[in-house]
């Protein structure tokens, strides 16, 4: 892959030949071609896990720093976002309310797939009563319980023209 004319010089990888605009970012890079026992390989000082990359060896060392601790149950997080999120299951807050139909969830990510509830796109379709479904977790509840209790859920839907 070449530069298009007039942007500069390009850094190349001399294992896979692969381009970037910045030195640093074609020695992030080079760091994926280590092998997890390579001399280069990074490892954990505390439980020796190998890592071929300091970000990610940086992230998981994290993970042996628990110092948010939940007063209710006593587990542990590296993040005080992660314990705010946590103690929602102690509490039952649900900041997260859908716009629509005011359904509340107590993290974004259950939201943001309730939220595929509305929309006019429902692939998932039950075989029994032919109710569609926007979530695939939604149809396999619906088989499970609301209609044909053990029904098989269909396979998913065949993939749509590209457009």
């Amino acid at each position: 892959a070449g530069a298009p004319a007039g942007s500069g010089h390009r850094h190349a990888c001399a294992e896979c030949g692969k381009t970037y605009a910045t030195s640093s970012n074609l020695s992030r890079h080079k760091q994926t071609h280590r092998s997890l026992d390579s001399q280069l390989a990074r490892k954990c000082p505390t439980c020796g896990k190998a890592y071929v990359s300091m970000p990610a060896l940086a992230m998981h060392v994290l993970t042996h720093n628990l110092r948010h601790k939940c007063g209710v149950c006593g587990k542990a997080f590296s993040r005080p976002w992660l314990l705010q999120g946590h103690m929602r299951s102690h509490t039952g807050e649900k900041p997260f309310g859908c716009a629509h139909c005011g359904k509340a969830f107590a993290d974004r990510s259950n939201l943001r797939a309730h939220m595929q509830t509305h929309s006019a796109f429902k692939h998932y379709r039950c075989r029994q009563c032919d109710k569609s479904f926007a979530l695939k977790s939604y149809l396999h509840k619906h088989c499970e319980a609301a209609c044909v209790k053990g029904a098989e859920p269909p396979p998913p839907p065949p993939a749509g023209p590209a457009s």
